[in-house]
């Protein structure tokens, strides 16, 4: 199973008409706005496959390309 951090997704937001920031990311993680994550030692990572389905339906202009493993 691949995992993406927060730093890969906001890279994947950087194509969208308002790109976030890491911090944002980790804000919605924190909130609950995106899926559920999982920690990793002392990261926290979410499945590839989980971020790629959010941002299909949430940002669909978004980079997919820049959500690679961690």
């Amino acid at each position: 199973m691949q995992f993406t951090t927060p730093r890969n997704i906001a890279a994947a937001t950087n194509a969208t008409n308002t790109p976030k920031t890491t911090r944002t990311i980790q804000h919605w993680a924190k909130i609950g706005k995106l899926p559920p994550a999982l920690p990793l030692k002392n990261r926290t990572v979410w499945p590839v496959q989980t971020i790629r389905d959010w941002l299909i339906v949430h940002m669909p202009d978004a980079d997919l390309t820049a959500l690679e493993g961690v």
